[in-house]
């Protein structure tokens, strides 16, 4: 199989034979073990700060700011700061698709946007009140948007079919170093927002400056091509939501990230209002936040590098998001049913193990689905929005069902569900096998 989302005028030492098996002379990956750690790194980054943030900083700020109507509140600035990075993904994709320099399509959208995340991230821990913590927050994920909708594309821009399953792992081991970091950090900094801030970003600056010093981006000097600067119309630029597979792989992700996101933007409030602080360790649900997360990337690191080398062994894609999202939701349903610590950590074990092997093969599905090699960023980007669109219902569906059920039981209940319908949705795809 060749890859045909590899960027005009990139080449590569060789193809795959006819079987779709890589031979001798097979495409490499650009850049080699440089490039696979600044990619991680970079990617640890992003991570870091978008669960540092969002778990443990940000619910802490406003709990402080205003502790009786925090759940309601965060959940509104939650909502609005999916909502600010789901438009963003596709639209900062677009514009990374079109433009052309001596640094290449990626590189200077990558500087930009880590240095005005670390800058707007210090301005967000200084706010003071409910308005302006908004406002700097809507800031900062309309900036991260723009780094994720890129780093994304980084992948088919440079990693050839046959190696997208052990990339992918890559990045899904990526994740568990920024979470990680992020929870363990936020806690010890946590009543000083801007430092928490501050080292947080500080991985995010780090990674991106390796991968593009030492990584030079493959599209520098890249000449455009017919169409491509092109301006898109509104019709052509959500047309890859008419593809059947991309759709179908926008739709699987989509599901199994609302049910994530329902969880995860209530995670600290879950254990202080449903399991109750004096059943944490050390009372202190900040710390209990970090413990959960770290298990649950630990485990979801081993299973996410086994998976993804896997999934290139054997050519075989979906039967591993079919078997975790159905892991995923019955990981998903032990809370509801066993509401103490230990069933916490039960379930971060379980829901670890699946997500891991989910994370490790989706994002290589995702880069194989792509309809149009021209618009990869933008794709990629339109796929993304089936992860922070997620952001936008979960924190809504999560308080509504928290209201209207007096608990927080139901929304473990809810992932289950639409876990297992992630499953039913990556089935149809004909791309993949």
């Amino acid at each position: 199989m060749s890859d045909t989302t590899q960027p005009a005028g990139v080449r590569t030492d060789a193809a795959p034979d006819s079987t779709g098996s890589p031979s001798a002379g097979s495409p490499k990956i650009i850049g080699g073990a440089r490039f696979v750690v600044g990619f991680l790194l970079a990617n640890a980054g992003m991570y870091a700060i978008f669960q540092g943030m969002q778990q443990i900083v940000l619910p802490s700020q406003i709990a402080m700011l205003d502790p009786d109507g925090k759940v309601a509140t965060y959940g509104v600035l939650a909502s609005i700061g999916a909502a600010a990075a789901a438009i963003g993904n596709p639209v900062f994709g677009s514009l990374s698709d079109r433009t052309r320099s001596r640094f290449g399509r990626r590189a200077p959208w990558l500087i930009v946007s880590s240095v005005a995340a670390l800058l707007l991230l210090a301005l967000l821990g200084g706010m003071t009140s409910l308005f302006w913590l908004g406002a700097a927050y809507l800031l900062v994920m309309v900036t991260m948007s723009a780094f994720q909708a890129v780093i994304t594309a980084v992948m088919p821009d440079r990693v050839p079919e046959h190696r997208r399953g052990f990339v992918s792992g890559i990045a899904s081991f990526a994740i568990a170093i920024g979470v990680i970091y992020g929870l363990n950090i936020a806690p010890y900094f946590v009543e000083t927002p801007v430092v928490a801030y501050l080292l947080i970003g500080a991985l995010l600056i780090v990674g991106t400056l390796f991968l593009v010093i030492f990584c030079p981006d493959p599209t520098a000097n890249q000449q455009v091509t017919a169409g491509t600067g092109e301006r898109q119309s509104i019709r052509h630029f959500f047309s890859g939501l008419r593809d059947h597979d991309f759709s179908w792989a926008f739709w699987s992700r989509a599901t199994i990230m609302v049910g994530y996101w329902t969880i995860a933007t209530y995670q600290l409030y879950t254990l202080t209002d449903y399991i109750g602080v004096e059943n944490l360790p050390g009372g202190n649900a900040a710390t209990a936040v970090a413990l959960l997360g770290t298990i649950n990337l630990g485990v979801s690191v081993i299973a996410a590098l086994i998976s993804g080398p896997l999934s290139d062994k054997l050519n075989r894609r979906k039967v591993f998001v079919i078997v975790a999202s159905i892991g995923i939701g019955a990981g998903a349903a032990i809370p509801a049913i066993w509401p103490t610590w230990t069933g916490m950590l039960v379930y971060s074990v379980v829901v670890g193990l699946f997500f891991g092997v989910y994370s490790a093969v989706d994002q290589a599905i995702m880069t194989l689905v792509l309809p149009d090699p021209e618009n990869t960023a933008r794709d990629l980007g339109l796929l993304n929005v089936a992860t922070t669109g997620p952001q936008i219902a979960g924190p809504f569906l999560a308080a509504m069902i928290i209201t209207l059920t007096g608990g927080y039981a139901p929304l473990f209940i809810f992932t289950a569900v639409v876990a297992l319908l992630s499953a039913f949705f990556i089935a149809p795809i004909r791309k993949v096998r």
